[in-house]
């Protein structure tokens, strides 16, 4: 097989607001989401070869061999019956389990770009499908932008942007554990609440007022210094700041860029940080 090499950038994405409705017979959790993609993250390239092959360069952790790329290639592989010829490099940027979605943005993009070679590709209906198999936030990064999730992440509508920003990530060294931050928060098994209503257009006054992360509660009681650091965002002009996920990573949202990078300054020398803007 032959195509010319191409890359693909694995952006990452936050939680607008995240709310959970319930706890699932299954387990599992329903939740109530509004993830935004954010144009920074790690970049996939894909190259010729003669066999199948992942390396990674960048940031360098233990995945315990397990990355979500090769299990993303696997995947593929099954439902398409076909070992495509193909060298993939990750160029890993994002600090693992920081909630921003790293290793789900990879997985995801894994999977579009063997379906870009692929003899017979696959329907995004169907690559949607193989992405809720490797994670539950997986599926929104098939197609990325602005969307409204529902059920574990899958259920997902597209929204029209309506607020603009610059977007000032800060990453602390800090592992939260997503099972005992769900766990923490004692959610017993009930009727789904009601879930976010703005139609289907999102503005900057909607975000300010109504929307909130019900995992800070919890985060922040475990890990007083991430609640600090959402004070922080605040006190140097953001108009709004919240925890992405279950952290630990936490950003505020700026009018313009001088003020996102002299917030930045406040940051850069105790964290890890990051100036982006949302993707439509």
């Amino acid at each position: 097989m032959t195509f010319l090499p191409f890359s693909i950038e694995a952006h990452t994405k936050v939680n607008l607001a995240l709310r959970i409705t319930g706890k699932r017979p299954d387990g599992y959790h329903n939740l109530d989401t509004v993830f935004q993609e954010l144009d920074w993250g790690d970049i996939l390239h894909f190259e010729p070869s003669s066999e199948f092959s992942f390396t990674m360069t960048g940031l360098s952790f233990d995945d315990g061999g397990n990355n979500i790329c090769r299990h993303a290639e696997q995947l593929f592989r099954e439902a398409t019956g076909e070992v495509l010829p193909v060298k993939i490099l990750l160029e890993k940027k994002v600090p693992p389990g920081s909630g921003i979605g790293g290793g789900s943005a990879d997985g995801a993009a894994v999977l579009k770009g063997l379906n870009r070679i692929a003899h017979v590709p696959l329907s995004t209906q169907r690559l949607l499908e193989l992405a809720l198999e490797l994670g539950a936030d997986v599926p929104f990064f098939i197609e990325g932008g602005l969307q409204h999730g529902q059920g574990v992440g899958e259920k997902l509508e597209k929204l029209k942007l309506g607020f603009e920003g610059f977007i000032l990530l800060i990453i602390p060294p800090i592992h939260v554990s997503t099972k005992q931050a769900f766990e923490a928060l004692k959610i017993p098994l009930t009727p789904p609440k009601a879930p976010f209503t703005f139609g289907r257009l999102l503005e900057k006054a909607t975000l300010v007022r109504f929307f909130d992360n019900e995992f800070e509660s919890v985060v922040f009681h475990i890990h007083p210094e991430i609640g600090a650091l959402k004070s922080e965002l605040l006190n140097q002009g953001a108009y709004f700041a919240s925890l992405s996920g279950s952290g630990s990573t936490v950003y505020g949202i700026f009018d313009n860029l001088d003020q996102a990078k002299a917030a930045q300054l406040f940051f850069i020398n105790r964290y890890h940080t990051q100036i982006t803007l949302p993707v439509i």
